[in-house]
Parts: structure tokens; C-alpha cells; sequence
């Protein structure tokens, strides 16, 4: 939507909604192009990550990660829940950088020319425990939070807490 609440330019459906079929949205970035991303938690066996498009339909509830309906949208990127429920994502120096609940890391996307993911990169993997916001700073380091504390997490002493990385 605009900063006035309107639906957002180009949105095929004159509504607030620009695109269905998601299942749990949990992060939102755009990158340099203007190209929108989601991170989702997936119901039971795959966590995607979708390149969203005006109007399109990614599949929720009949698909979970990649399908062969022509009617649905496929996810660029899905990982096994166990190794995401993908939560914040930001984007910087040329990837997707997105948090990892269950997964307790930080995962790496690059990002080819039209859009579509290349292989991931976990960072950090078990170290921080629940990773949950990732955000890009003016500086363009990343701000990367923690979510031990939510009742789900193993608290370490000093959690919570907001970190700061230099994007690679």
C-alpha cells in the first residue's frame, strides 16, 4: 500500500492485497531493482522464499514448497523447516540475507541478474540460537535480532540481543 493506505500502484486487484496463496509471510525485502521478496513458513515440510508478482498466486493452501500446477507460483528457494522457519530478511550486497527460527542461523541467497536465487549459505549456524529480525542499515551492514527469549528458544546469558554484520 502507498503511505496514504491506498493499494499500491500496479496492483492488479485496485485492493490492498497485491498477491495470495501465502501461508505465513514473515519477512519483506525488495532489492535494488524493485523486485519484492517473501520469506514463509511452510505448514509441516518446506519454508519458502517467493519473488512476488503483481496478482500472482503461490499456491497456500495447496502447495507447499515447489508444485507442478501451472495455476501457482513457485517458490525461488525452499529449505526443510527444520533447517529455517525462515523470519526477517533484508537485503544487501547482491543477497537475500534471511533469519532462520528453527534452523538458528542466518541464511545467505544470492541474488542472480532476473531475480532467482542462487545456493544458499547458512552463517551461524547454532550459535545465536533463533535468529528473528534482519534489516539492512544506512551504513549497509546488517541488524540482525534474536528471539530466545519468546518461549521457544534456549535463552543463553546476554539474549536477547541486536547484532551487527558487514554484508559479504
Amino acid at each position: 500500500m502507498t503511505v496514504d493506505g491506498a493499494p499500491a500502484p500496479g496492483n492488479p486487484f485496485g485492493t490492498l492485497v497485491y498477491s495470495y496463496g501465502h501461508r505465513n509471510v514473515q519477512g519483506l525485502a525488495w532489492d535494488p531493482s524493485g523486485r519484492l521478496y517473501a520469506s514463509e513458513f511452510g505448514a509441516n515440510t518446506w519454508d519458502e522464499v517467493n519473488l512476488i508478482r503483481p496478482g500472482g498466486n503461490y499456491g497456500w493452501p495447496e502447495v507447499e514448497g515447489r508444485g507442478s500446477d501451472q495455476r501457482y507460483i513457485n517458490p525461488i528457494l525452499t529449505w526443510p523447516t527444520s533447517d529455517a522457519s525462515p523470519s526477517g530478511m533484508a537485503y544487501a550486497n547482491g543477497s537475500l540475507w534471511v533469519g532462520a527460527l528453527r534452523g538458528a542461523r542466518l541464511w545467505q541467497i544470492p541474488l542472480s541478474q532476473d531475480g532467482s536465487a542462487g545456493t544458499p549459505t547458512a552463517h551461524f549456524t547454532d550459535r545465536y540460537g533463533r535468529l528473528r529480525a534482519v534489516a539492512s542499515a544506512p551504513d549497509g551492514t546488517l541488524w540482525i535480532g534474536t528471539s530466545n527469549k519468546d518461549g521457544r528458544g534456549s535463552p543463553n546469558p546476554g539474549d536477547d540481543r541486536l547484532m551487527t554484520l558487514p554484508p559479504t
